[in-house]
């Protein structure tokens, strides 16, 4: 974040050139809607004297969204050719020149990486403070609401809806920034290019309360629809609902209930606990009954119809169109930077680059087609690991065996006859591994790649910044924590999400640890590589997480039989994994001392002063 001249007080004059810079190949919302404005000289009367400049003035903000995939070597949006799962249990990364591995897997991550993050030459950060676009559709959201009421071609109707549109947006970005940092400071208007007295960090209660305060105030405009109607569908596809404005509320608060934030004691020592920044001062079980509530007002308000769960007798295509088909009725906020999958080449870069390595622990979690525990000690399990397992695993991860373009999926890898270690004459076969840099782990990934042939090119895609099953699955875990254990609106909500891919209900009976686990595995399954995991390991602390080592599957298969021999593989170590070496000042991002030191009341995060 920069609230200086580069994002606060930049000209007038540079805010509308980049409004012109913005081509629709750049950026699309629906398939007809953005245009751009007119050349020559603008100002901020021409914006807001038309009704499609003002109309392309908020679409420029939808640019500024989240946005997971890699877009480019040094892109705004994603760490360099890194993706955050690279964090996690889920995933290894194996580009050495990449922000995991450069800063993170190698420990040399401190508060000044924060400001070298913007060089091309460094690895980047997970957030890219001065880098990523958050700020920038903040101003542009709230100069939109502050000057909106003047377009003489607009209706209010439509006023008030792209003004509802706009507050949903700053609200997206502060509880982007909120996961990784914590309390921020709290901009409530567009910053006067003469305008000195810049806020300082306020504590996390009050960011809670401005985000909700938005959110609301979205939510209660009649003008802005509960979800995009089918006429609207060819222009208004992916534009911001009141269905958007709900959910986002229960991530929200599902998070800050969480213990990172919602416990006895600080996560860790220093001035911005002191201060009561980054956590609230004390436990409080009715913000998990927050959480509860934000879930049924938003199962409530889908009596109003259009907001489902993607269901499909084919299990598999189910779910893939939940997170990756547009304007389904369960995506409820996406960023669509990149119309189309041959529009950016870095995505299947970085998966052969090694950006997307699953690991075997990621592997394990998937249950069985009927929804019973994967077992390396039953026979038949280990047998052949790939068969009957959970439809979402073969959605996710490519699969030995499994359909691949026009053929099957072979990701053995080589290995020769060895008397010493083989019965002779094994002949176990040829590498087929799609991804070179699989090979750490043995596990190439399926999910937004699909078989990088055919059914990947040139196909629309999105990136899923939030969708129903996450509201399901927080309203199942809130109730949990609420309750001190599962009731039965909690088993309820989780075997719904399950249900949609053929999995029987979870066991019955469980305790409310027992639970918890079990709804932390079912959001790893469905929304890996969707930028939940990482979150959902630091707002409950997981430190055995964290420092436990991951392992790869070397997969060969005989010619002959198939049978299938494996081994279990340490991946390389991460700084935390080693003894010592984990500190929970980890857990939060740090802010960039050239910010912090600019003294307009930035408070760094504890651990990295």
């Amino acid at each position: 974040m920069k609230l200086t001249k580069k994002y606060i007080q930049g000209s007038l004059l540079s805010l509308l050139l980049a409004i012109m810079a913005m081509s629709c190949e750049d950026f699309a919302v629906g398939e007809k809607l953005l245009q751009k404005p007119p050349s020559g000289d603008i100002t901020i009367d021409t914006v807001f004297a038309s009704a499609d400049y003002t109309r392309s003035f908020l679409y420029l903000t939808y640019g500024t969204l989240p946005y997971g995939v890699p877009t480019g070597y040094n892109c705004r949006n994603a760490m360099r050719v890194n993706i955050l799962e690279g964090l996690t249990d889920l995933n290894q990364s194996c580009v050495g020149y990449g922000g995991v591995e450069a800063l993170y897997y190698s420990g040399l991550y401190n508060a000044g990486s924060e400001d070298n993050s913007a060089s091309k030459d460094i690895g980047s950060t997970k957030y890219r403070f001065t880098v990523r676009p958050g700020w920038v559709g903040i101003r542009y959201s709230w100069m939109l609401i502050e000057n909106i009421d003047r377009v003489p071609d607009m209706s209010e109707t439509e006023k008030n809806r792209l003004k509802a549109e706009a507050k949903i947006m700053i609200a997206i970005h502060y509880v982007e920034m909120l996961r990784h940092f914590g309390a921020l400071p709290i901009v409530d208007h567009s910053f006067d290019p003469n305008e000195t007295d810049l806020p300082a960090r306020a504590t996390l209660q009050e960011n809670v309360d401005f985000i909700v305060r938005l959110l609301n105030e979205a939510a209660a405009c009649k003008d802005l629809p509960w979800v995009i109607s089918a006429a609207e569908s060819d222009n208004w596809s992916g534009r911001l609902t009141r269905s958007a404005a709900l959910g986002l509320k229960t991530r929200l608060l599902l998070f800050v209930a969480s213990p990172l934030f919602n416990s006895n004691t600080p996560y860790y020592e220093g001035e911005a606990s002191e201060k009561l920044m980054t956590w609230f001062g004390n436990y409080d079980v009715k913000r998990w009954q927050d959480a509860v509530n934000a879930c049924e007002e938003f199962i409530n308000a889908m009596s109003e119809g259009g907001c489902d769960l993607v269901q499909s007798s084919e299990y598999r295509m189910a779910f893939r169109d939940a997170y990756y088909t547009r304007g389904t009725s369960e995506m409820l906020i996406s960023c669509r930077l990149y119309p189309y999958t041959n529009s950016n080449s870095y995505l299947l870069q970085s998966m052969r680059w090694g950006a997307w390595c699953p690991t075997k622990e990621y592997f394990d979690m998937f249950p069985m087609a009927d929804g019973s525990e994967f077992d390396w000690n039953n026979p038949e399990h280990r047998e052949n690991p790939f068969i009957n397992r959970d439809p979402r695993l073969y959605e996710t991860i490519v699969i030995d065996g499994d359909k691949f373009g026009s053929g099957v999926a072979d990701i053995r890898k080589e290995k020769a006859d060895d008397k010493k270690n083989y019965p002779k004459g094994a002949n176990w076969g040829q590498s087929g591994v799609l991804d070179s840099h699989s090979l750490d782990t043995g596990l190439p990934v399926r999910k937004f790649a699909l078989d990088r042939q055919g059914e990947f090119k040139n196909r629309l895609m999105q990136w899923p910044i939030l969708r129903l099953a996450e509201v399901y699955l927080s309203y199942a875990e809130a109730l949990n924590e609420a309750n001190g254990g599962p009731n039965a609106k909690a088993y309820e909500y989780v075997n719904k999400v399950r249900a949609r891919v053929g999995l029987g209900g979870l066991k019955t009976g469980l305790n409310q640890e027992q639970f918890r686990e079990e709804v932390l595995r079912e959001r790893a399954c469905e929304f890996g590589f969707e930028e939940v995991r990482f979150f959902d390991l630091i707002r409950w602390k997981r430190e055995a997480d964290f420092t436990k080592r991951l392992h790869g599957i070397n997969i060969y298969r005989r010619k002959t039989t198939n049978e299938y021999l494996l081994e279990f593989t340490e991946l390389t170590e991460r700084a935390w994994q080693r003894p010592g070496g984990f500190s929970s000042k980890w857990y939060l991002s740090a802010f960039p001392p050239s910010e912090v030191n600019k003294g307009y009341g930035l408070v760094q995060n504890p651990g990295w002063e």
